[in-house]
């Protein structure tokens, strides 16, 4: 089932389990339930049925969550607010609750998913000029929103300094292929020496609605 624009209270229990660790602690400090982190687990067994009416790819998602959340169930310290920033448990928890929030047709900006953060990484891997200041960006970007409904490329915001690349699009060659075949390139836009958007510029007959996997993109200098 696609469903056009969800309730804010349907799709926030996502969005906070993507949050970082010091954002979920202050949450859970403001509505009053910290030291436990259980509310954060509640919240989204409150929605899972509804998650279940939509497509398989999001289904997935959201039963690999319900399924870690379920091994963690029980007494124990790893539901404490302390262990939100430690732990291995909850730092896979917001991976996949940032991949299933790029899914839903949410309020933007959102945490940058880390399967598009990867295609990112891919690129940035490359040896040049500024380079390792915008790959420090990485940590702080996030997706503004779709270049238009159903778009593949993102405008991006991110903090961290400033790189000194010339505006306009990085001078990198980054080609998608699947299965031997090319299917587009990546583009990635500086604005200011900052991560602005990443564009999949495709060669196909249907324009694609995400970016490819980062296995699937080869990079090299111009």
């Amino acid at each position: 089932m696609q469903l056009g624009r969800w309730p804010a209270p349907l799709v926030d229990p996502v969005r906070r389990l993507a949050m970082p660790a010091e954002a979920q602690r202050a949450y859970l400090e403001a509505i009053g339930t910290a030291p436990s982190a259980d509310e954060l687990a509640l919240e989204f067994d409150d929605v899972l049925p509804r998650l279940m009416s939509l497509d398989a790819e999001a289904v997935a998602l959201a039963e690999r969550i319900d399924a870690l959340l379920e091994a963690m169930s029980g007494p124990g310290p790893v539901w404490h607010v302390d262990a939100l920033a430690g732990s291995p448990r909850w730092a896979s928890l917001r991976a996949l609750a940032a991949e299933l929030l790029r899914l839903l047709p949410s309020d933007l900006p959102r945490p940058i998913a880390p399967s598009e953060r990867a295609v990112l990484e891919r690129i940035l891997a490359l040896d040049f000029p500024g380079a390792a200041t915008l790959r420090a960006q990485l940590d702080h970007v996030r997706v503004l929103k779709p270049w238009y409904e159903g778009s593949a490329s993102l405008d991006l915001s991110t903090g961290g300094p400033a790189a000194e690349v010339a505006d306009g699009v990085l001078p990198v060659d980054a080609q998608v292929h699947e299965s031997g075949e090319l299917t587009g390139e990546i583009l990635l836009w500086i604005t200011d020496g900052r991560l602005s958007a990443v564009e999949y510029a495709w060669v196909t007959d249907e324009p694609p609605t995400r970016l490819p996997p980062a296995d699937q993109v080869t990079a090299r200098l111009r």
